[in-house]
């Protein structure tokens, strides 16, 4: 199973791809190696060096909507972001302040349906926006599979739809 540093950059690569086929220029946040300890037992630590301590990318384009991107990019606490992205001083009339979950996994079935199976959306990216007040939208989803990716370049914010499947009844035994 791979650490939290792996998972972050992969899903930090995943959503740089997306933004670079939607005409962005991107820059990312790089991590920076130290050496520490005694000189006579030195050892090497990994620290990332975020863009305003707070963001992992900025994407830039010269055509709206949305030309200036502040991008914070998660697998995990959206809490915890927007505690650390929300103190930088940002003016929503310039550009945009987002913090992206991603939410992958396995396929899964919604429980809140008994009667049928309805499959939970997976492999996207739900978008929090600052100037909504962090509140999700189904809306705001950026599909990351390889199918959806090309679909991804016609619409930015693609919707990913449950998919309803009817249950055939049950055969009671010794019938």
């Amino acid at each position: 199973m791979a650490g939290t540093v792996a998972k972050g950059n992969r899903l930090q690569v995943a959503a740089r791809k997306l933004l670079e086929t939607d005409g962005y220029i991107v820059h990312t946040a790089v991590r920076s190696s130290q050496r520490v300890g005694p000189p006579w037992k030195p050892f090497w630590i990994s620290q990332t060096t975020d863009i305003f301590n707070a963001f992992d990318l900025i994407a830039t384009r010269m055509d709206g909507p949305r030309p200036l991107r502040f991008i914070q990019i998660t697998g995990g606490s959206v809490s915890e972001r927007i505690k650390k992205v929300d103190p930088v001083p940002i003016n929503p009339a310039i550009a945009s302040v987002e913090i992206w979950k991603w939410r992958g996994g396995q396929k899964r079935l919604d429980r809140r349906y008994k009667e049928r199976k309805v499959w939970l959306p997976r492999g996207y990216f739900q978008v929090y926006f600052k100037e909504r007040n962090w509140e999700p939208d189904p809306r705001d989803r950026v599909a990351a599979s390889e199918a959806a990716t090309s679909a991804a370049k016609d619409f930015p914010a693609l919707q990913v739809a449950p998919l309803a499947v009817a249950r055939r009844p049950r055969v009671a035994k010794g019938a």
